[in-house]
């Protein structure tokens, strides 16, 4: 009985983990991209969705004229206030078309914890 017990708690923290590390990995945003490759800014763009999981893969398009920009493989995720309490983040990933790091800024960004 005693050895049911603690495998069903020992279960248990391994499952909340998991589930923990999985929401520090998701980032999500309400309103628009803009794309920043280094050299260049695209404003209003679309990855076809409103989250980011770190390692996961975005196609950015042009939402002006439906072009594609880039495919990054997301690294990290900064979380920026601004003065007024406006919440913005940086979605920094790996471009495949430069091979170097560029980012999303997304507005009204936040983490899913």
């Amino acid at each position: 009985m005693k050895n049911t017990i603690l495998s069903f708690v020992i279960l248990s923290l391994v499952l909340t983990s998991c589930s923990k590390d999985d929401e520090n990995n998701k980032i999500f945003w309400l309103d628009e991209l803009d794309y920043y490759d280094g050299e260049k800014a695209y404003y209003f763009v679309d990855v076809g969705g409103k989250t980011a999981y770190l390692g996961g893969v975005l196609e950015i398009y042009n939402l002006l004229d439906n072009s594609y920009i880039d495919r990054i493989t997301v690294e990290s995720f900064d979380l920026i206030t601004r003065s007024d309490g406006y919440p913005l983040c940086r979605i920094w990933g790996f471009s495949g078309k430069l091979n170097k790091s560029t980012y999303l800024l997304a507005r009204n960004c936040l983490n899913s914890n």
